[in-house]
């Protein structure tokens, strides 16, 4: 007798949600510990503050694409988790990656990092919204 469970069986937007978090959390943790180690004697204080501040806004907001992952089905608006998702992922680059990119000083991309903080917070009011058209349960 095998003692193998099945699959798990995911909504597909609940999927791609998991699998950017997931990735997102993976990259968070290497790009903390660049910062940390490889990069300690390359970017001036405030530099590496601000490199500490966007791998930290990224873990909290690639925690947050896992939770919306696993709340989707119960929310019962595929459509609207799926834009909360995809706007919360497009605050991840324009945040956290900008400040990766300007710490860096790779490339002139200028000041999208407010955008990436609006995406946030627009992303999370979404998600309330999608809570909120949600059926209680008896």
């Amino acid at each position: 007798m095998s003692s193998v469970l099945p699959a798990a069986s995911l909504p597909r937007v609940s999927r791609v949600l998991l699998i950017i978090g997931s990735l997102s959390l993976l990259s968070a943790t290497q790009l903390s510990a660049l910062g940390f180690h490889a990069l300690s004697n390359v970017l001036t204080p405030q530099q590496q503050a601000s490199w500490h501040w966007a791998t930290e806004l990224q873990f909290y907001h690639s925690i947050g694409l896992i939770l919306l992952a696993l709340i989707a089905p119960r929310l019962g608006n595929p459509r609207l988790v799926a834009w909360a998702g995809g706007i919360m992922t497009l605050g991840l680059f324009l945040f956290s990656g900008t400040i990766y990119v300007n710490s860096l000083g790779l490339a002139p991309v200028g000041q999208f990092a407010p955008f990436g903080g609006g995406s946030f917070m627009l992303a999370w009011l979404l998600v309330a919204i999608a809570a909120f058209r949600a059926r209680p349960q008896p």
